[in-house]
């Protein structure tokens, strides 16, 4: 039987899903023995041995051979690749993850930018996680003034695009504003998906052990989440 694939999206870029992909797996690995993190898209990459992807692998339990997409300016991943010459095709990269889905009991796969980044002039990430049809697509979000506005606008769009958004990962940003720690209380009035963790600002190994955190991976391996 095939393992779960939970995919990491997130209301924009820099804003915390690669760490929280690592905290997941690592909570992941207390549960199950083979999890693995794969990022196949990735821009910005300078330093091949400090990328996000890399990240992922040092925490995953079950290594594969890496594929996907690395692509050297920090830019969307359409205009890196288009800028790279290359042309980023969504088939390889559904059959490599349907290949590392057959042996891992949890894959989690973080995708590029925000969950309507731009792949292609033509293909979004959304379109991505369309074809893929996870178990469970997490948004990770930031506490911070705006986040009301991201969710609501991401929570419409992915509507029209025909995905479910399965919960939210509120994240304590480095510089907290006002609104932090106020945004989970007004969710509920605009939006139907639940939070299913808050995290303070805090390294990876200390966010896996939270109770909140914990859930959600037992969750995870339940297949009580999507």
């Amino acid at each position: 039987m095939s393992g779960r694939v939970v995919v990491v999206s997130g209301t924009g870029t820099e804003i915390g899903k690669t760490h929280f992909a690592v905290t997941l797996l690592r909570a992941l690995g207390t549960l199950v023995p083979r999890v693995v993190g794969l990022k196949p898209i990735e821009s910005g990459v300078v330093d091949p041995l400090a990328t996000d992807a890399a990240k992922l692998r040092a925490v995953s339990s079950f290594h594969v051979k890496p594929f996907g997409y690395s692509l050297r300016d920090g830019v969307s991943p359409h205009l890196a690749a288009r800028w790279a010459g290359v042309t980023l095709e969504l088939d390889p990269l559904l059959a490599g993850i349907a290949a590392v889905r057959q042996d891992a009991d949890v894959t989690v796969v973080e995708l590029p930018g925000g969950l309507f980044s731009p792949l292609t002039d033509r293909v979004l990430n959304a379109d991505l996680v369309r074809q893929l049809q996870p178990d469970a697509l997490l948004l990770v979000v930031p506490d911070r003034l705006g986040a009301l506005h991201e969710v609501i606008a991401t929570r419409r769009a992915a509507e029209n695009a025909s995905l479910c958004i399965d919960g939210l990962v509120l994240a304590s940003p480095r510089s907290p504003d006002a609104s932090t720690g106020h945004n989970i209380e007004e969710f509920p009035h605009f939006v139907d998906v639940p939070v299913l963790a808050e995290l303070p600002f805090a390294p990876a190994e200390e966010l896996a052990g939270l109770d909140a955190v914990v859930r959600l991976a037992r969750r995870i391996v339940a297949g009580a989440v999507g």
